[in-house]
């Protein structure tokens, strides 16, 4: 059985250390306060993949196994899972006050965490939410982002479409307020690179004959000139239908057709492809299919561990215990994320900056930042909130 099953791993050789520094990690989950449908449709359908992070924590370990002997660190890897009868507070003392801690908690709980952890100037890692606002208006010195922000996906999507020449957009979105919020995102991102709305429709999953301009996509998407339609739809329901049903005969963007994501199975550069399968076969006892590779959410696990990992010769010295604030927060600390760039951590809000896929279910069709798309520092930076448009600024 693989190192990725056990909770402390031993190494072997230290190399000109003759005292090993330790390097802890905590994963906090809460199991009980999951959405039984989480990650379905509401017909029950698996939309999305919804997955723990640990297998990814656990991967990255096992990946940075030779960097552990260089520099004579010993990591140990805490597994807390939130009982949501007993005080939340109460129950994140057990965490190590050194320790890189990823909450993969849904967001209520992840908000609350992160603000106790913050106050006692604990590292923090949020590798699930893509909201905005926990970047620009949370905006806690002590919480870092693996995961690429919901501007950061949309901005990726505006320059595609741009760079494509198709200017001119029809956005269909849902009636939840989430969906709202995104909607609001996707035009700022739109109106950033020059696109044209061509009119917002919102869908309703009543089936009552008198909605049915809202309800059937053929009418949905009736009435507007367009060059592509663009779909908000965060549970992934309705907006499974608007393929092949547009009005005109028009290609889907958004959360359907061609999405923007961070990782993807079918990515072929980079050594995307050994990492794909190094994931697929780390556990011997559970090993996955082709056809499954980490989802967002475990590449932003992944990322944060060989954040670390990889940075550690940017410390002057290691002492008993590494502080992973230190690494994180150093401007040369770096990450290979089989992207075509390396992974850095923005100043202002604490964002890794990444390239983003443009993706179907079957083929990375581009990565942005496009061609063309200049920043006058980071090429990168041309997705998310550049410094300017940050209300966080916390160095």
């Amino acid at each position: 059985m693989r190192l990725s099953i056990i909770l402390f791993i031993a190494v072997t050789s230290l190399m000109n250390h003759s005292i090993a520094a330790n390097l802890h990690l905590a994963i906090v989950t809460a199991s009980n306060a999951e959405t039984p449908g989480r990650g379905r449709s509401f017909a029950g359908i698996l939309t999305r993949v919804e997955r723990p992070v640990r297998r990814a924590v656990e991967l990255a370990l096992f990946e940075s196994k030779t960097s552990f002997e260089a520099f004579g660190i010993v990591p140990e890897l805490q597994v807390i899972d939130m009982d949501a009868t007993k005080p939340l507070d109460e129950q994140l003392k057990a965490i190590r006050s050194t320790a890189l801690t990823i909450l993969d908690l849904p967001r209520p709980e992840f908000i609350e965490a992160a603000k106790i952890l913050d106050q006692k100037g604990q590292t923090i890692v949020n590798v699930r939410h893509p909201d905005t606002d926990l970047r620009d208006t949370l905006c806690l010195p002590s919480l870092f982002h693996t995961i690429p922000s919901e501007r950061m996906y949309f901005d990726a999507l505006g320059q595609f479409l741009i760079y494509r020449g198709w200017r001119k957009v029809l956005i269909v979105h849902g009636p939840t307020e989430k969906d709202k919020v995104r909607t609001k995102i996707l035009e700022q991102s739109l109106k950033k690179f020059g696109a044209d709305i061509s009119d917002l429709r919102e869908f309703t999953l009543s089936h009552h004959p008198d909605d049915r301009d809202k309800n059937k996509p053929e009418f949905l998407t009736g009435g507007a000139s367009y060059d592509v339609v663009a779909v908000i739809d965060s549970a992934r329901d309705f907006g499974r239908y608007i393929q092949f049903s547009t009005r005109r005969a028009r290609p889907v963007v958004g959360d359907v057709g061609l999405t923007p994501v961070g990782w993807h199975r079918a990515l072929e550069r980079y050594g995307a492809p050994q990492l794909n399968e190094r994931y697929q076969l780390f556990d011997e006892d559970k090993p996955l299919s082709a056809s499954e590779a980490m989802s967002d959410q475990e590449f932003a696990a992944w990322s944060a561990v060989k954040l670390i990992t990889n940075s550690l010769g940017t410390v002057d010295s290691i002492a008993e215990t590494v502080n992973p604030r230190d690494i994180l927060a150093h401007p040369g600390a770096q990450v290979d994320l089989y992207k075509g760039t390396r992974g850095s951590i923005r100043k202002w809000n604490n964002q890794l900056r990444q390239p983003i896929l443009l993706a179907t279910g079957d083929a990375v069709v581009a990565v942005a930042p496009m061609p063309k798309f200049l920043h006058p520092k980071h090429y990168v930076d041309t997705l998310g909130l550049d410094e300017p448009e940050s209300r966080c600024n916390l160095r």
